[in-house]
């Protein structure tokens, strides 16, 4: 079982099990940088950070650090970028390209340091903003207005395209006393905003969790089934010890026909289904992915699976229609093939 999927024109599925992950980190970095040099930094980001979370080796950690300095001095994220590199730097102090990157970013703040300052201090604005819209969405949850805190908690994922770079940018922020309100309040209180030193505060995992689930809840009501595939796939890289999370995405792959995402899912999660899953939702959703993955390579193993998938399914609700009306589907594409046979083939039996 792989630790990921690369599919053709569409965004990789990475996925984390610390104890699959560990021995396969050279895997996972060639992939990593595999992702950079295609341009797809913020999945080039969560895969060197999750080589951050389960590697050992010094080496390789400073690495994995370097590569996220470079990336996030691309960007423009200049503090974030001089963090990451100073921790390569005490892991590998004689690596001459990050002591370079980084004087050079040292030397580009000391010279511009009005502008730099001011530029930060307009980002720590906007990442209180961004506590501000999360604790607001989570307290109307709260409260039971979903439709309210929906827009609130979406306009995050465009600013923060991942949970790792949400972790490493919503870090060190500045919040005096005179700032605290009673959103940067509720956060705390429910452990999802750590007070790191005097006035600085950061996002915890557990605050970014309950943020990716809950708004991937708010996409499945408003059948936004991409969006909320993500937000469990997210959710999951923080914390895979929650299965459910695999399975609960599965079905909105199924729901938005993304059948190589999905197909990645089911060669990554077990036949035995959490209690929190509903196994009519979950056979459907397997029959659909394979069903569609057979449409698109004409593949007789997936055709084979997608008729078990659909048997399965019916077994469950024989009412269902779209099922029904799939396994036709599967059963006639099986009986063209067979009749699309060569005159000799058919003649010899």
């Amino acid at each position: 079982m792989g630790i990921y999927r690369v599919t053709p024109a569409t965004s990789p599925v990475l996925y984390l099990d610390k104890h699959k992950v560990q021995p396969k980190l050279h895997e996972l970095f060639d992939f990593a940088q595999a992702l950079e040099e295609a341009g797809q930094q913020g999945q080039a980001i969560q895969a060197y950070d999750t080589i951050l979370i389960v590697g050992s080796d010094p080496a390789t950690l400073a690495l994995a650090n370097f590569h996220l300095g470079k990336i996030y001095q691309e960007w423009g994220e200049l503090f974030a970028s001089q963090r990451l590199l100073r921790v390569a730097q005490e892991l590998h102090p004689t690596a001459l390209e990050t002591t370079a990157i980084l004087t050079e970013i040292n030397r580009y703040i000391a010279q511009n340091q009005e502008r730099i300052l001011a530029e930060k201090a307009r980002k720590n604005s906007d990442q209180i903003v961004s506590l501000f819209r999360i604790s607001t969405g989570l307290k109307l949850l709260e409260m039971d207005k979903a439709t309210q805190a929906y827009p609130l908690l979406k306009s995050r994922t465009k600013v923060y395209p991942n949970a790792a770079v949400a972790k490493h940018l919503l870090t060190d922020i500045i919040i005096t006393e005179e700032e605290k309100n009673s959103a940067i309040e509720f956060l705390e209180e429910k452990g999802w905003l750590a007070n790191t030193r005097s006035e600085f505060h950061s996002i915890t995992e557990n605050g970014l969790y309950t943020f990716y689930t809950e708004l991937a809840k708010l996409h499945v009501d408003n059948e936004a089934y991409d969006e909320a595939a993500s937000c469990y796939e997210q959710a999951y890289w923080l914390d895979d010890s929650e299965s459910d999370l695999l399975y609960h995405k599965l079905i909105c792959d199924a729901k938005s026909q993304a059948w190589e995402a999905g197909l990645a899912v089911l060669e990554h999660i077990d036949s035995e289904l959490p209690e929190s899953i509903d196994s009519a939702d979950y056979h459907n959703a397997t029959a659909q992915i394979y069903g569609l993955a057979y449409q698109s390579t004409q593949d007789a193993a997936m055709r084979k699976c997608a008729v078990q998938a659909c048997e399965a399914a019916l077994a469950i609700n024989k009412k269902s229609k779209e099922i029904s009306k799939l396994l036709k589907s599967l059963q006639s594409a099986e009986g063209l093939q067979s009749k699309s046979k060569r005159w000799w083939q058919r003649q010899s039996k």
